[in-house]
């Protein structure tokens, strides 16, 4: 019998059941994809994070409940909080690149690569599927980012999520100016595809809205709602080569998973 300690945390909130939920599973040495692939469907989150040390390195590999592997997740920041606590510094290796992370009581802070979106038209099947008028389009591979005029917009568009599953988008992220403080813009991200009709809290996005509002608004440093069901929030400040993304995280739950 294999026990493995394992822990759930909401990413993008300092309350519980709110943000973004990540497991993060201690393991001694790095997982067969598809070993890690079975435990993350069992316990059945949006992202399930790996961890272990090697040649005293901390080392994660993130695996979706459909046991795809995925490289920038919020469950790094979930891990940044495990592994380092409440108050340090560190690294954390993964497949798709080495991102620095500190910690400071419930906040986690991820330094990660800048991403750009580039103009395009909003696609008619686009349309059909939110029924809204953009202010402008971009896309970035298979990511769509679209802007509307206001929160309330955002807030209060029903998307049709079986439409949106047939685009050649896997994530589709819409956006809009919030000028209530202390938000400086508020988004929701739908990605189908991922086998997640709307996502919680998502790191990746921050990768690039920042980016695209630093042109909108002429600032480097952002505050942001993103709008679903389980509300999240974090900040963000454009530097040089990276973006830095801090949020707060709340440890849920604390067991131990064993397999027979």
């Amino acid at each position: 019998m294999l026990a493995l300690k394992y822990s759930l945390y909401d990413c993008f909130t300092c309350e519980a059941f709110q943000g973004h939920v990540a497991a993060v599973v201690d393991i001694f040495e790095k997982p067969e994809t598809s070993f890690a692939a079975k435990i993350a469907a069992e316990i059945c989150q949006t992202i399930t994070c790996f961890v272990w040390r090697e040649n005293d390195s901390v080392w994660v590999k993130s695996i979706a409940k459909d046991g795809s592997v995925w490289s920038i997740n919020h469950g790094l920041l979930a891990v940044a909080r495990h592994i380092f606590g409440s108050r340090n510094d560190g690294v954390l290796h993964t497949f798709g690149g080495i991102y620095q992370v500190k910690t400071r009581g419930n906040l986690a802070t991820i330094n990660l690569p800048k991403m750009h979106l580039e103009e395009t038209e909003m696609p008619e099947r686009l349309s059909q599927a939110f029924d809204v008028m953009p202010v402008s389009v971009r896309d970035m591979g298979k990511t769509c980012v679209v802007e509307l005029r206001t929160v309330e917009d955002v807030l209060n568009l029903d998307p049709d999520i079986s439409r949106i599953a047939r685009l050649d988008y896997n994530r589709v992220v819409l956006t809009a100016e919030d000028d209530t403080v202390p938000f400086d813009y508020v988004c929701r991200c739908f990605s189908p595809k991922q086998y997640i009709n709307e996502n919680s809290g998502s790191l990746y996005i921050q990768t690039f809205l920042p980016l695209f509002w630093q042109e909108r608004l002429g600032k480097d440093r952002f505050s942001f709602l993103q709008l679903s069901q389980r509300c999240a929030m974090g900040a963000v400040v454009i530097k040089d080569a990276t973006i830095e993304i801090e949020a707060s995280v709340k440890l849920t739950f604390n067991g131990v998973l064993k397999v027979q």
